[in-house]
């Protein structure tokens, strides 16, 4: 037993070297170029990606990319894709990380490891009062001909789709699209997270109203590619050391806490009434 014990232990710690570069890849090579190569969505979705009149990037997801990168002492150049291509840009490696409000699932964890949450959000299903058909009273929405506004290709489509079972889902392009067809009526709710639904009763409060307790929570993560155990230990520290210092909060309490920043956006980027992408 004790040679068939040792012949193990001795592949298997032949296994880990051949393994260990690969693992310390990531963050070498980031330090080493100089600059981290940060996915976001190329939709605006503000609070947590948009762009000032002068066209920079801001947003709470800047922030802690920006922040990122600056405790790497590297540069942050942000790469801007499609929402729905940023899974297929890490695993090319055309990126370093995913900072877009990326929500954390076992599915995605397949092909990406995640950092410890710094962000999560709660989804309400936000209903639009004047078009409610007489078969959605009493609080029971997933009815025959209800129609619920949807961004496509996310977590927000998914859960939907196995909640509302009646309804018709209707994905949309962006979160303008979602805002566009409540507002003209061609969708009865959408599926929206916090702090949207206070905006928006805010704003209509005889027309818009939240139709049930919150329908599913997600956490947001920073995603790196599978052999990027170091890299994703140097994160979590990071996240550790900003919950404890309190500058996470701040942040968070800047964007989401307040509506401060609106004067900060150019006047065709403003705070959305929809769900952002997840």
């Amino acid at each position: 037993m004790k040679v068939i014990f040792g012949g193990i232990m001795g592949i298997l710690a032949w296994v880990a070297v051949l393994i260990l570069p690969a693992y310390a890849g990531t963050m070498d090579d980031v330090i080493n170029r100089g600059s981290l190569r940060i996915g976001i969505a190329q939709e605006s979705f503000m609070p947590w990606i948009g762009r000032d009149p002068s066209g920079a990037l801001l947003g709470y997801e800047i922030d802690v990319a920006t922040d990122l990168a600056r405790v790497l002492s590297v540069e942050p150049k942000f790469v801007e894709v499609p929402y729905a291509e940023l899974q297929t840009r890490l695993s090319n490696g055309d990126v370093d990380v995913i900072v877009s409000g990326y929500t954390v699932t076992a599915n995605r964890a397949r092909s990406a490891l995640f950092s410890k949450p710094y962000g999560n959000a709660e989804f309400w299903l936000v209903v639009d009062t004047k078009t409610l058909p007489d078969s959605a009273k009493d609080g029971n929405y997933d009815v025959e001909g209800y129609k619920v506004g949807v961004m496509a290709g996310t977590v927000s489509e998914e859960l939907a789709r196995g909640m509302f079972l009646k309804s018709t889902i209707v994905p949309l392009h962006d979160d303008t699209a979602v805002r566009d067809a409540l507002d003209k009526g061609e969708v009865n709710a959408v599926v929206a997270p916090t702090p949207y639904p206070t905006y928006m009763m805010l704003r209509h409060p005889d027309r818009f109203a939240i139709g049930s307790d919150a329908l599913f929570s997600t956490a947001q993560a920073i995603a790196v590619r599978p052999d990027s155990l170091r890299f994703i230990n140097f994160i979590d520290a990071w996240i550790t050391e900003n919950e404890m210092n309190g500058r996470k909060q701040q942040a968070q309490d800047y964007w989401f806490g307040s509506l401060d920043w609106e004067s900060r956006l150019s006047g065709d980027v403003a705070v959305t009434d929809e769900a952002k992408p997840q």
